[in-house]
């Protein structure tokens, strides 16, 4: 009897075993760049929502891009990136599976493409620590002051495709030479530090007055949650970066991932953007946070990400990091 029942037992934890995972090996696979609680409540509300499992791989724009490289990693069915021009980048190589998704029409022309869409919209900032006792800036160039000395920080483009974007934009505007300021602005200590998650711990435990280029989002949360910072939209404009959202060619699960996408894109999922201080994709859900008709935009650069007029990728994150290595 004993034995009969220790084999029956046995079975049950077999069949327990199996069955989670299949369970874990027909889950959507979602890679995201932060911020995570946002994926993690998306995931969440979907799972709720359909009883469809999520397995979430979150990192930072280094991370999620060597992890879609990794041919041991599981393979993506989805991916929200926090660069637009990477995005682009992988709809010229083929590797995106045409999709419009429900919601479509609630989304600016700017924000959606055959391939892949805006989960939502942030900008770049610069974030001051108002008891620092060093003088609000109003502008980028404001941190080469004296005063800043050894005191401000940025985010490493190559962990953060936003400011890798906002390094681009302003490396193709006329009178705006990006690289003298950077120069200029590393002569009077300024350090990266990783991804924006990171740049704003500095400010936060008070290593940093100030942080030249930050996701705004990042930042807002921690206002809103009582940090002594200001988010400043620069004077002489900054840049929109769409959170590019895209289904995988590769994927296994198309039919799940299509309704992944479509959720993210309901009012439920744009509300779950909003409540990260996202500007939503879609035009009727409200921001929780200054929109972009608030903000001075500069205009995007018309070259394309790998020719032309601008800088690609890979030549600007190889400046930066030279010019840092110094």
């Amino acid at each position: 009897m004993k034995r009969t029942l220790v084999r029956l037992l046995s079975a049950c934890c077999v069949a327990l075993a199996c069955a989670t995972a299949a369970a874990e090996a027909n889950a959507l696979t979602v890679y995201s760049v932060g911020p995570a609680p946002l994926i993690r409540r998306l995931a969440a509300d979907f799972r709720q929502e359909t009883g469809i499992e999520v397995n979430v791989f979150q990192g930072d724009t280094g991370q999620v891009l060597a992890r879609l490289a990794d041919s041991n990693a599981a393979p993506a069915d989805v991916v929200i990136l926090g660069s637009w021009d990477t995005a682009l980048e992988m709809s010229r190589r083929g590797e995106l599976l045409p999709y419009r998704p429900a919601g479509y029409e609630h989304i600016a022309d700017a924000y959606r493409t055959p391939q892949f869409v805006a989960q939502g919209v942030a900008t770049l900032a610069l974030v001051w620590r108002v008891d620092s006792g060093t003088p609000r800036p109003a502008d980028w160039g404001d941190l080469v002051a004296p005063a800043y000395r050894d005191r401000i920080g940025t985010v490493d483009p190559a962990q953060s495709g936003s400011t890798l974007d906002l390094i681009s934009a302003l490396d193709a505007q006329h009178g705006i030479d990006i690289w003298a300021l950077l120069a200029a602005l590393r002569e009077n200590g300024l350090t990266p530090s990783g991804s924006n998650a990171q740049a704003m711990d500095a400010v936060l435990k008070g290593g940093k007055a100030a942080l030249f280029a930050v996701a705004d989002h990042t930042a807002l949360e921690d206002k809103a949650h009582g940090a002594p910072i200001d988010v400043i939209f620069p004077r002489s404009g900054t840049i929109a970066t769409a959170r590019p959202m895209m289904i995988m060619k590769q994927s296994q699960d198309v039919r799940d991932a299509k309704r992944f996408v479509d959720f993210v894109l309901s009012r439920k999922g744009q509300q779950d953007v909003a409540d990260e201080f996202i500007i939503p994709a879609r035009d009727d859900v409200a921001a929780a946070r200054p929109g972009l008709d608030a903000i001075k935009l500069l205009p995007a650069p018309t070259a394309p990400a790998d020719g032309g007029g601008g800088s690609s990728r890979e030549a600007v994150l190889k400046r930066f990091a030279a010019l840092f290595s110094k």
